[in-house]
């Protein structure tokens, strides 16, 4: 079988390709030589981490804030002295600290992600109120 040249064009981001970088170093290759290593390898996993639970808690906080936006409306029809302010500090205290916590966790998935190399499969995610 005759070689030939074949040009592959790819697009990627520049954290992906600074981790190509690193990993054609580490192997002490070229970045064009370590792609078509990759490539062509009956050995190589791709780790995707499922998102779903996440989506899920996405769309859970797009209802949140639905119900933040009929707690506004209320207020701005009725007025606050309509409602028990304890109350209301409450039930806000706990929209604040759940968007917290899940906005906590994502970072941390993010960064584990990142730290072994996981490519997080994440499409769709931004549309969880379209559910």
């Amino acid at each position: 079988m005759r070689n030939r040249e074949v040009q592959i064009k790819f697009y990627a981001t520049e954290k992906e390709r600074e981790s190509i970088r690193r990993n054609a170093k580490r192997a002490g290759m070229k970045m064009g030589e370590y792609a078509r290593a990759v490539l062509t390898s009956d050995d190589v996993s791709i780790k995707v981490i499922d998102t779903e639970p996440l989506r899920k808690a996405a769309h859970e906080l797009a209802k949140q804030g639905t119900n933040l936006n009929q707690f506004m409306r209320f207020l701005n029809t009725y007025g606050s002295n309509a409602l028990d302010h304890e109350e209301a500090k409450a039930v806000l205290g706990k929209e604040v600290a759940a968007f917290s916590e899940i906005m906590e966790a994502l970072a941390a998935l993010r960064r584990e992600a990142d730290r072994n190399n996981v490519h997080l499969k994440i499409e769709d995610f931004d549309n969880a109120e379209n559910d």
